[in-house]
């Protein structure tokens, strides 16, 4: 896991930083696990109290002050130095990669990008695991890259989420309301890589914005504002009828559940070959409508095809349509949903007690 230089975890600054949580806690709650350790590999002492989140502070240690007797080192939030991963190899441990993001579509940004983005991925450690996971949605595009770089198998390990830090972090208002006759609609994709920009959801929200203008009070595009005069983003939101209708605006960065509970009845959001991330999973357990074009959420969500603009507003203006009605059906969809995540699943256990045994 990775701790900030002043001591603060930064469970909101990256999902990786969260699924460190949910694999300890899917770990602890397997019957054959003795014991699991989150190791400290950030740029600072811990300074928070992770039992917000359910995390034991006894369990947090150092490279230094791993106990003996691991049988498995997975390299997760952070990255220990190749010696660290060669010292546990030497020890009989089992080293694992475990790949939250998609460094295949990252890396070639960089490059493409060059000028002014350094943070390509970076490979020190090619040759210190026994194997690689990687979630589900980035198998696809990420899946041979990793294959050909590592030398190892690489297998397909199921995300994780639970609703604990929507819990212990958003407020008491967090969850959707019946009733608003006007919406406001939040657009939340991060702008950082091509895999989740806000240009369809706007482009979706203008759709039913020209078809019903009157649905909308609020059309709030977050992590945004920084981008407000650039020249590319300045013509293609100032070509929306929305925008010039000041219904559609642009915003800073927000916590996602901390947004959805005081600004929010609905989410519009687009991937491209990343059809699994927690924004999805906080708006499913809120009973949100959550307007997306994701192939992997089965039957939850209003679902639209992908880079259809049209379809998009469609969808969105079907969930203002009959959202409220079919409330109760909407949570049992989203439920089954989230129960293929869940860490305390026995079925999700079931799969990584699978992995560990063949890594």
């Amino acid at each position: 896991m990775f701790v900030n230089a002043d001591g603060s975890f930064g469970f909101f600054e990256n999902g990786l930083r969260q699924n460190v949580v949910f694999l300890y806690h899917l770990f602890r709650a397997m019957p054959e696990c003795a014991g699991v350790r989150l190791i400290n590999a950030g740029d600072g002492p811990v300074r928070e109290d992770p039992a917000v989140v359910g995390v034991d502070p006894r369990d947090i240690v150092t490279a230094e002050t791993l106990p003996e007797g691991l049988d498995y080192l997975i390299n997760a939030g952070a990255a220990l130095a190749p010696a660290e991963l060669r010292r546990a190899r030497d020890r009989g441990v089992r080293t694992i990669a475990f790949k939250g993001g998609n460094g295949a579509v990252i890396s070639m940004e960089a490059v493409v990008g060059y000028q002014t983005r350094v943070d390509g991925e970076r490979y020190f450690d090619a040759d210190c695991y026994d194997a690689v996971w990687l979630t589900p949605q980035h198998a696809a595009t990420y899946r041979g890259w990793c294959e050909a770089i590592y030398r190892c198998p690489v297998q397909i390990a199921p995300q994780t989420w639970s609703p604990r830090f929507v819990q212990a972090f958003a407020p008491s208002g967090f969850g959707y309301r019946r009733g608003r006759p006007r919406w406001r609609v939040g657009i939340l994709d991060p702008n950082i890589t091509v895999m989740k920009t806000s240009h369809m959801p706007m482009l979706a929200a203008e759709a039913a914005f020209r078809q019903k203008p009157d649905a909308f009070e609020a059309i709030y595009v977050t992590n945004a504002l920084r981008l407000k005069d650039d020249a590319h983003f300045a013509s293609f939101a100032g070509s929306l009828s929305a925008v010039k209708a000041r219904i559609m605006t642009v915003e800073p960065r927000f916590i996602g559940a901390q947004f959805l509970a005081d600004h929010c009845e609905a989410v519009v959001t687009h991937q491209w070959m990343n059809a699994l991330n927690y924004l999805y999973w906080e708006a499913l357990y809120g009973g949100y409508p959550l307007v997306h074009n994701s192939d992997m959420l089965g039957d939850a969500g209003y679902r639209y095809a992908d880079f259809d603009a049209a379809d998009g507003g469609r969808a969105l203006l079907e969930a203002y349509a009959g959202h409220d009605d079919a409330l109760s059906l909407y949570r049992e969809k989203a439920a089954a949903q989230l129960a293929s995540v869940d860490p305390q699943s026995l079925q999700v256990q079931h799969r990584y007690r699978e992995l560990l045994r063949t890594a």
